[in-house]
């Protein structure tokens, strides 16, 4: 969708990626034995900021980073209301860089920003993304399926693998059943791992 898209339903409160439980992979992935242990997470197009929260209540040091700014004062009165820290940027992920939103990231969560982005704009996301993520990096990836009935327009695993494949190794993926049964439409998780 684009951004001007985005700013009015925030606007309007038409929000239904909202308020909704956390995937259950990506919570698996932090509360399981061996699960991943806390760093530094980047949480793009964090929205409200319901997965920066959780990160930072697992001990990471979150940067949560949107383009609209009612999402963001959403984010930041959530977080101060769950007594932790997170910051909160407005940023373009296509231009992660620019915005100085730094590097060395130990985890990027992506919950539905990459599946709605157009072919130039994955190009230069697949680039800022490998460049502010540290080696051996994670990147959890939420999307729907590639032609979705409704919504952004998707990706599947083949565009996925081929778009990554320079920096980063798909070491996991599978239909998140829980959030599908939500969204009416096939959610995917794609959990991989940026090269040393």
């Amino acid at each position: 969708m684009h951004r001007l898209t985005f700013a009015a339903m925030y606007r309007l409160g038409i929000t239904p990626w909202d308020g909704h439980p956390l995937p259950a992979w990506l919570r698996e992935q932090i509360e399981q034995p061996g699960g991943l242990l806390p760093g530094r997470a980047l949480d793009v197009g964090c929205g409200t900021g319901d997965t920066s929260i959780y990160l930072a209540q697992h001990g990471w040091q979150v940067t949560g980073i949107d383009f609209v700014t009612r999402a963001l004062d959403e984010a930041r009165s959530k977080t101060s209301a769950a007594g932790v820290t997170v910051r909160y940027q407005r940023a373009d992920v296509t231009r992660l860089a620019a915005y100085g939103v730094g590097g060395g990231f130990d985890l990027i969560a992506d919950n539905g920003c990459l599946h709605g982005l157009n072919d130039k704009q994955r190009d230069l996301y697949v680039r800022e993304i490998g460049a502010a993520a540290a080696p051996g990096a994670r990147l959890l990836i939420m999307a729907f399926a590639a032609r979705a009935r409704r919504g952004p327009r998707g990706i599947d695993r083949a565009e996925l693998e081929t778009r990554f494949a320079h920096r980063w190794e798909l070491i996991g993926s599978g239909e998140d059943a829980d959030a599908s049964t939500l969204a009416d439409d096939p959610l995917y998780f794609y959990d991989l791992r940026r090269r040393l």
